[in-house]
């Protein structure tokens, strides 16, 4: 789209000129919405706009001045109000041509719509593409998507939702479905727990994707005739409703990627850290977690005692090359290197100088996770998160006393983590008695909680008769939370606590010249294993291909649904597998490749019971490639707990983790409250 709809990969030349050399970009401008910004936001950054030729970015709504003779993209939204504001700078003349791209599939009503108002100003040869780029989702991480639909629990649980507006939900839902599946040129067959807001999302994805398929003119999904080959291992779409495991958004994660979501909050692939300076000022500096960063892409998914001994490596090898590259150009640091003449160096120190940008890049890294580490430390002190962590990994074995004393410890003085704590062990202890529940939320509320989330969790758990124990943590000997299992009783609860205690107690002794790894060394190799959470279990069992179907769904069934959590999850390891079963023997499954049969509502109906969803697509019982979709929202504690299983699967599986938003638990108490206020 940035090199006007041509890949200068594929052109004539490699996008070189006749002697060979590279051409000279054609320098444009890039206009969108506020939408469009953040899809660009979340890969791109100002330098790499600005090496595929874009000079300038706006916002399509904002004030802006005519640059005559450069060409203009578009990047909108398919909404009335973008073509009226487009077909206004048409009429203005603000730029020479215009390369018009909708991030979804622009209407034809709308599409006239802006013919007549183009033509009425007679600038309408100035438009030079209109193109459907499907691209209304973002893509945080090569696995991982979003469609970037704040707030969707709460509006499908919200009792003064119409029903026109659920529609209206749903079908944006689906429709950022087909571009996720369009630009991964595949055609899953789909399944879905019966019931929810998922089953509805299945049935029109279904009849979208299989009137693509056969009332199109162009199959989009098979023009690339390179792709055609991927259609032979098609995936799985696993759709799941953030009802069947709620304790997931609560969990406290000890992994680098999922704590920096929790402490900061992750938005665009940019975090946000105030800092205080030795006068007590406060400052805010944002950094940018670039996937094209290779420290990150090593240690996202690493708990983070180890990350912050591999940044004191890191550190201390770049120490080690600054110096000899130095030493070699006569020169007291890198910051001189630019100053050396080149001409008169030797090939030695001519090959040190050719690092320099490479070396300058490293040291920004290395700077910039030592300052995320540095802070992280002192918003784990001051939490208690890895106390709070061990308590978690426990849950099971612990008593009402353990999570009292927890809550009135005044060292956790964050009580959102408080609270966070006992909805976990509230939703693993089914059978918790009243007078219990009375007294843990007095002190909750001593402690300065908001109790409106838990109160909304009462509310939902009476009304649909929630089975807590499905949408607990499923924490237990045998099943764990990700980012460090059970344990597996290699090292006692209290022997294991005793050890990250010591941790805070250290933390006051930190400065800025001390080494990460010297407060970490003791702890390294003390984490425990990592154990499947509940959305991996039910993944699991699909891909196996251990499921049943049939059905469909409309605005009633999701009514009569929302809140039930026939899910995964487990109090104990014991029932885990069961609750699995149970859950996908309610799935409704589609193949939207294979012809309809009489007035089935489901369009794989006629594939055996326990077939699985896969089978009539694939030919066998298993899948190796899933797509797995929660609505309601998602965070990075199961993006890694999921991507930790498909690296250990054997064959190794392909799995792509996606949600209506990535948000983490502050984020979901404030639904939560939200709800419990309508």
């Amino acid at each position: 789209m940035l090199h006007l709809n041509d890949n200068p990969r594929m052109s004539e030349g490699g996008g070189n000129n006749a002697s060979g050399e590279p051409e000279a970009p054609i320098w444009k401008v890039l206009v969108f919405d506020a939408f469009c910004r953040d899809v660009v936001s979340t890969v791109l950054r100002v330098n790499d706009l600005r090496d595929n030729g874009v000079t300038m970015h706006m916002q399509l709504q904002a004030q802006r001045s005519p640059i005559p003779d450069v060409p203009a993209i578009y990047f909108v939204q398919s909404k009335r109000e973008n073509i009226a504001r487009m077909s206004e700078d048409i009429a203005r003349d603000l730029y020479e041509l215009y390369y018009i791209n909708f991030a979804s599939s622009l209407p034809r009503a709308l599409l006239e719509e802006f013919a007549v108002q183009t033509t009425a100003s007679g600038k309408s040869h100035q438009i030079v593409q209109v193109y459907d780029q499907y691209l209304n989702f973002l893509c945080p991480e090569e696995n991982m998507f979003s469609l970037h639909l704040p707030s969707t629990f709460e509006a499908i649980h919200n009792p003064s939702m119409t029903d026109s507006a659920m529609n209206s939900l749903i079908d944006n839902i689906v429709t950022a479905l087909f571009s996720v599946l369009l630009t991964l040129k595949t055609i899953p067959s789909i399944c879905a727990p019966r019931g929810n807001a998922a089953e509805m999302v299945a049935t029109r994805l279904d009849a979208k994707l299989r009137e693509h398929i056969l009332g199109s003119r162009h199959n989009l999904f098979t023009e690339d005739a390179d792709d055609i080959l991927s259609q032979s291992r098609r995936p799985v779409l696993i759709l799941l409703d953030r009802d069947f495991d709620l304790g997931s958004m609560f969990m406290h994660s000890w992994t680098y990627q999922a704590l920096i979501h929790d402490i900061y909050d992750i938005r665009l692939n940019q975090i946000t850290i105030e800092h205080t300076d030795d006068s007590g000022r406060k400052s805010k500096k944002s950094y940018d977690l670039n996937v094209n960063d290779a420290f990150w892409a090593r240690n996202a998914d690493q708990p983070f005692p180890e990350v912050a001994v591999s940044i004191d490596d890191a550190s201390t090898a770049f120490k080690r090359e600054a110096d000899e590259i130095t030493r070699m150009g006569g020169v007291s640091s890198l910051d001189e290197m630019g100053n050396i003449d080149v001409g008169a160096s030797t090939k030695q120190l001519q090959r040190a100088i050719t690092t320099l940008p490479e070396m300058t890049a490293r040291k920004a890294s290395i700077d910039m996770h030592m300052n995320i580490a540095t802070s992280m430390l002192d918003s784990i002190k001051d939490r208690q998160l890895d106390d709070l962590f061990q308590i978690e990994e426990q849950l099971t074995r612990q008593s009402k006393t353990s999570i009292l004393e927890a809550i009135n410890d005044p060292e956790k003085k964050n009580p959102q983590d408080k609270l966070r704590l006992f909805i976990l062990y509230f939703l693993a202890n089914e059978g918790m008695r009243q007078a219990d529940i009375d007294e843990c939320e007095a002190a909750l509320a001593a402690a300065g909680c908001d109790l409106a989330p838990l109160q909304y969790l009462h509310k939902l758990k009476r009304v649909n008769k929630m089975n807590t124990s499905v949408a607990s943590p499923g924490i237990g000997p045998t099943h764990a939370v990700a980012g460090g299992g059970g344990g597996g009783g290699a090292m006692g609860s209290s022997d294991l606590l005793g050890k990250f205690s010591s941790i805070s107690s250290r933390f006051a002794g930190f400065t800025e010249g001390s080494s990460l790894g010297t407060i970490f060394s003791n702890v390294r190799n003390l984490l425990p294993t990592r154990k499947q959470l509940p959305i991996t279990r039910v993944v699991e069992s699909v891909m196996a291909g251990r499921s049943s179907g049939g059905g469909g769904l409309g605005i009633g069934g999701i009514r009569a649904g929302i809140g039930s959590a026939t899910g995964a999850g487990s109090g104990g390891g014991g029932g885990s597998g069961n609750a699995v079963s149970r859950m996908l023997d309610t799935f409704v499954y589609f193949d939207p490749k294979q012809a309809r049969r009489g007035n089935l509502a489901g369009s794989n109906a006629n594939v055996p019971h326990h077939a699985g969803p896969h089978a009539a697509a694939n030919g066998d019982g298993a899948a190796q490639e899933a797509i797995v979709f929660v609505i309601g929202g998602g965070n990075y504690v199961e993006y890694q707990n999921l991507m930790e299983f498909s690296q250990q699967s054997s064959p190794r599986k392909h799995i792509v983790y996606g949600s209506t938003s990535i948000i983490n638990a502050d984020g979901f108490l404030g639904e939560l409250s939200r709800l419990n206020a309508s």
